[in-house]
């Protein structure tokens, strides 16, 4: 079994943009300090701020800046062309960002705690009315809504967190309004691993990711006599008004709502336009990061195995309620770190047919952006090479997935109405988009 503590030596490692701190108590982390003289801080460890100008690997694309001057920005959404809304992890806000200026106020602002990755940490947003199902029943779900992760705090004042909340609001008037609690998940002891990640599948259900906040046992991380999952370790799905849609893993409340378990913390997931099939990162302890194709019912393993399980490992070990979990090893995982966030399918041509619906997956150690090829089945990658194992043993192993880098650290990938990519650099503050140098 891998302890999310292992005992490790403190050491401070020097890599190109990027300082990189192992500490026992932070390994993993995604948020940390930033090293910059006279930035804001979040205790932690250090993230990057990109050693120079964010630039794409391929020379017949570039990267512009679209806007600078976000504190802490955790994830985006486009509303129209040119339009977003950004969050603000400490500051609990919700900003709307037209044509590269920012309006003067929030469009919302909420009380957050905000230790280390507690904060204003996902967001989704529905535009088109839809009709749910559950239970052979039917219900008319309205829009335009906004969806909202945020990690309450029980006032402006006191910072104790009082639950990870997830909130439907409605878009009226440059204001977020009629605010319906749909998901009340456990926020302490953290203050890590809280995910945070919210994405509208094809069936219009939300799925919300969430890790073990910092040590729950239960079931859900495939411990034997844990008890029963409390709404941590895994990817939840709810309907747009917050009931569970089908059970998997147990009838029971919050059992009815895990779509996935054994997660120890992701911060992206997306589906995969052609197949429908969902896809996340997963942050390990310092080590085993992991992409992962997540089947209804997938165990992740944690806290059992991260990465690819050893060949002599007991499967035994593994919670699968009955036959209904599934456990799955990694599409990919790499050995050393590098804080895998957002995963997208780039369902889009305009930057070459070449990347045309494949996988890009962003980090926050090194500020990246890979690309992935997918099989012609869509359930595997494509790997040559020394990672044709699906392990990258070295950083070199993966120069050859590189798309992009020096961004800072990277916390949201999305594609635009335009059809370009747009990348959210957390480190830096800032929006930028990548298009063809023609345009």
């Amino acid at each position: 079994m891998k302890s999310p503590l292992n005992s490790r030596s403190v050491s401070v490692i020097i890599l190109t943009g990027v300082l990189v701190l192992n500490i026992p108590t932070v390994t993993g982390s995604l948020y940390a300090q930033n090293a910059t003289a006279g930035a804001p801080e979040i205790p932690g460890s250090i993230f990057s701020e990109g050693a120079g100008t964010p630039n794409v690997t391929d020379t017949s694309l570039k990267a512009d800046l679209v806007f600078k001057g976000l504190e802490f920005p955790t994830n985006m959404a486009l509303l129209g062309p040119d339009d977003f809304l950004v969050l603000e992890k400490s500051k609990g806000t919700v900003n709307r960002i037209v044509n590269s200026a920012m309006f003067a106020d929030p469009l919302l602002q909420v009380n957050v705690a905000s230790e280390v990755e507690r904060g204003m940490l996902g967001i989704a947003i529905s535009n088109a009315t839809s009709t749910e199902s559950n239970n052979n029943t039917t219900s008319s779900i309205g829009g335009p809504y906004v969806f909202l992760y945020y990690t309450e705090a029980a006032s402006a004042q006191d910072n104790t967190p009082i639950g990870n909340r997830v909130y439907r609001y409605e878009l009226i008037d440059n204001k977020l309004v009629n605010p319906k609690l749909l998901l009340d998940l456990p926020a302490i002891p953290g203050p890590r691993h809280n995910g945070g990640d919210i994405t509208i599948g094809p069936d219009n259900n939300l799925y919300v990711a969430i890790g073990d906040v910092d040590g729950h046992t239960t079931e859900a991380q495939n411990v034997h006599e844990g008890g029963r999952p409390d709404g941590t370790g895994g990817i939840l799905r709810i309907t747009q008004d917050g009931k569970p849609v089908q059970s998997i893993i147990g009838d029971q409340s919050p059992s009815n709502k895990y779509f996935a378990y054994g997660v120890r913390n992701s911060f992206g997931m997306d589906f995969d336009p052609l197949t429908g099939h969902l896809w996340d990162t997963e942050n390990g302890p310092g080590s085993n990061d992991e992409i992962n194709l997540v089947v209804p019912g997938f165990n992740s393993g944690w806290l059992q195995v991260q990465g690819k399980a050893p060949a002599d490992f007991d499967y035994q070990e593994l919670v699968n309620f009955g036959g209904k979990g599934v456990y799955q090893d990694p599409q990919f995982s790499w050995i050393d770190t590098v804080g895998p966030t957002k995963v997208l399918f780039f369902d889009s041509d305009k930057l070459g047919e070449q990347y045309e619906n494949d996988m890009l997956v962003a980090d926050v150690h090194f500020g990246r952006v890979y690309d992935f090829n997918l099989n012609g089945n869509r359930t595997d990658l494509v790997l040559d090479g020394p990672i044709a194992d699906k392990v990258a043993e070295t950083d070199d192993e993966v120069k050859g997935l590189i798309f992009g880098s020096e961004f800072g650290a990277i916390t949201d990938l999305e594609v635009g109405p335009d059809g370009f990519l747009y990348v959210l650099s957390f480190g830096q503050g800032a929006i930028y988009r990548i298009h063809p140098n023609s345009v």
